[in-house]
């Protein structure tokens, strides 16, 4: 069944009343339900720590508490509330990842040294139904909110209406295979699943993984709406002061009521974190250097290989370094394609544009090498694609044969021919042959469409002028096509803006998934998405096929089924050329003043500098005494 019908079926009958068997549990408010809870949930794998561990091996529990780590973001923010529609929402109140989120807590906490396990932080246990129609939580008695009041089962209602009714379709959306949130004993709620959905062994994650939210708080205000109010939460910080627009600080609150959770322990050790934000992305960057800010990820391969080379950095005082993660790399910021416009949705016209742009040449010429090519949306990870299609992927693959492209099964998808020269003629005349096919041809130097003469140009729009730099070689070789292309990189919340709104012919998006990436899909690729206002479907991208296979991804009961369906919607996006696949973030190059302390651990799912770092004040105090000396 297509997503697109199993989303009609959840908005027709999401207001209905689902029965349940009288007999199942007793579900009198008085007595507990009986559900046999579980102290954590994992999906296509074991639970690593038992019932009854005391922290995570990957942090330091006897960690000191104090200090400030001051980081930059690059453009500005407006809003407190993750789940508008509108506004920039500010660091630090992230909705679906924790990690960025410092104010609330979620039912489940995850682990970074397990590919896909939570662990109860709100909820003392989680339990999903054998038949996968519903998911239920258990309440921690202690949990309570920054005013002191508990945290109670109506809170979970509350926060169910509003995420389902008040927030953005990249969120609702997801929401739809809930149809409804009820009280089953002291502390417990569940949360029912709609049939088309049932069986999905995502979804604990999913309902796990969001803001709780305080309906006290929010009785006298509107959800709906966005909001520069500091809001009530139940996490490890609050807001301390902001100026709207330029600097957030959150202080760590002394009373937390999970500080001593086996989720928390060694967690959340900075007294003070502060984000500032920098108009321009190199702003930024010298903001690192010269002290402004403690840490930066540095992402422009320049700048990484030629403009640390400090004094700091000799005297031992500022730290390089390239760290790994655990997380599949993804793709680095690939060009897509605006599929509102006929053009584009012509796959020949795609594969031409492909065909002529090296991104290995331009990673091992101007980047050095600072980059790892990427082959896959997964790359780095065992859901990247490889070979030919299993025969567990080509029983998914060929009731599609007829809707995809037939490369998918004969071909394994990798650069363009030749990759690495910078210009292939062979690849030059091949795009010709394409765009003739497609009705286009060269006249005096410039391709024009052959019945109406209007020339094939391109406005490539990208987030920054880093990014935008990047693409100039691109840019050169397309004239050789007799094909104009500017680039802009306008102010972020412009970029946004013209994202959203399809104010472009090309642009650019980092696609980097986590080891369960379900809503993930959803959101970015599937035909539902492209018709909702403030998803992340850019491109427009709506492909019945690529549909199905996101279904058979949410469907998957275990790991086999589940890459073999990642592996086959792999092929059918690459194969398509929505996306023209170039580099891939396989290490984070890390930069920061030499005044923390952390744990060397193997790779985890990313690297913990805000929740499990701390400050250590005698290396503090030796980069200040460094800094007096240089008259910083």
């Amino acid at each position: 069944m297509h997503v697109w019908i199993r989303l009609a079926i959840v908005l027709l009958f999401s207001t209905s009343t689902v029965k349940l068997a009288a007999d199942e549990y007793d579900l009198s408010p008085a007595t507990a339900s009986g559900i046999p809870y579980q102290h954590g949930y994992a999906y296509l794998s074991e639970l690593k720590y038992q019932p009854g561990f005391s922290h995570f091996e990957y942090v330091n529990p006897g960690a000191p508490k104090g200090g400030t780590i001051r980081l930059g973001e690059q453009g500005n923010w407006d809003n407190f509330v993750s789940w508008a529609t509108k506004g920039r929402t500010v660091l630090g109140v992230s909705f679906w990842e924790s990690y960025y989120s410092h104010i609330y807590d979620r039912l489940l906490e995850e682990a970074r040294d397990e590919p896909a396990s939570r662990y109860g932080l709100l909820a003392e246990g989680v339990y999903y139904a054998e038949g996968g129609d519903w998911v239920a939580f258990k309440l921690r008695k202690e949990a309570r909110w920054h005013d002191g009041r508990p945290v109670t089962v109506d809170d979970l209602l509350f926060s169910f209406e509003v995420y389902q009714t008040h927030a953005a379709p990249t969120i609702s959306q997801p929401f739809s295979a809930f149809t409804e949130a009820q009280v089953i004993g002291p502390g417990e709620v569940r949360y029912l699943i709609h049939e088309a959905y049932q069986g999905d062994p995502v979804l604990p994650y999913r309902i796990g993984a969001v803001p709780v939210l305080p309906k006290h708080y929010w009785a006298t205000r509107d959800p709906a709406k966005t909001s520069v109010e500091p809001p009530l939460g139940s996490g490890p910080y609050r807001v301390k002061d902001f100026k709207i627009g330029r600097w957030i600080e959150y202080e760590r609150v002394p009373d937390y009521w999970g500080a001593e959770l086996p989720v928390n322990r060694g967690r959340y050790n900075f007294d003070v974190i502060k984000y500032d934000y920098f108009r321009d992305d190199q702003v930024r960057h010298e903001a690192v250097k010269s002290h402004v800010s403690d840490l930066r990820e540095e992402e422009v391969p320049g700048r990484w290989f030629r403009s640390y080379e400090t004094p700091a950095k000799e005297a031992g005082f500022f730290k390089q370094e390239a760290k790994k993660v655990s997380l599949p790399s993804g793709l680095w910021w690939p060009i897509f394609w605006n599929l509102r416009q006929d053009r584009f949705k012509d796959i020949r016209i795609r594969e031409a544009l492909w065909l002529v742009r090296d991104p290995a040449w331009g990673n091992e010429a101007v980047q050095r090498g600072f980059w790892s090519l990427a082959r896959s949306f997964f790359h780095n990870s065992r859901m990247a694609s490889s070979g030919l299609p299993s025969a567990d992927e080509l029983e998914l693959l060929e009731p599609l044969r007829e809707q995809i492209p037939p490369r998918v099964f004969s071909e394994e998808f990798g650069p363009p021919p030749g990759a690495g020269q910078g210009f292939n003629r062979a690849n030059i005349l091949r795009a010709i042959e394409l765009f003739d096919a497609a009705g286009w041809e060269i006249r005096d130097n410039v391709m024009v469409n052959k019945t109406t003469g209007e020339p094939f140009e391109l406005q490539l729009v990208a987030v920054s002028t880093a990014l935008g730099f990047s693409w100039i070689p691109y840019k050169r070789v397309l004239e050789r096509l007799g094909i104009h292309a500017s680039i802009v990189a306008p102010e972020v919340s412009n970029w946004l803006y013209r994202m959203r709104s399809g104010d472009f012919d090309g642009g650019a998006i980092w696609f980097l998934p986590n080891n369960t990436p379900t809503v993930l899909l959803q959101n970015n690729f599937s035909s539902a998405a492209a018709e909702q206002a403030y998803s992340y479907n850019w491109p427009h991208m709506k492909d019945p096929a690529v549909d199905q296979l996101i279904e058979a991804v949410n469907r998957a009961s275990n790991e086999r089924e589940f890459l073999a369906a990642i592996h086959a919607l792999d092929r059918v996006l690459l194969w398509n050329f929505y996306f023209m696949p170039g580099t891939s973030r396989s290490s984070h190059g890390l930069v920061w003043w030499d005044k923390f302390g952390y744990k060397e651990t193997e790779p985890l799912l990313r690297i913990g500098y805000r929740d499990t770092w701390w400050w250590d004040k005698d290396k503090a105090a030796a980069v200040q005494a460094y800094l007096g000396r240089t008259g910083r």
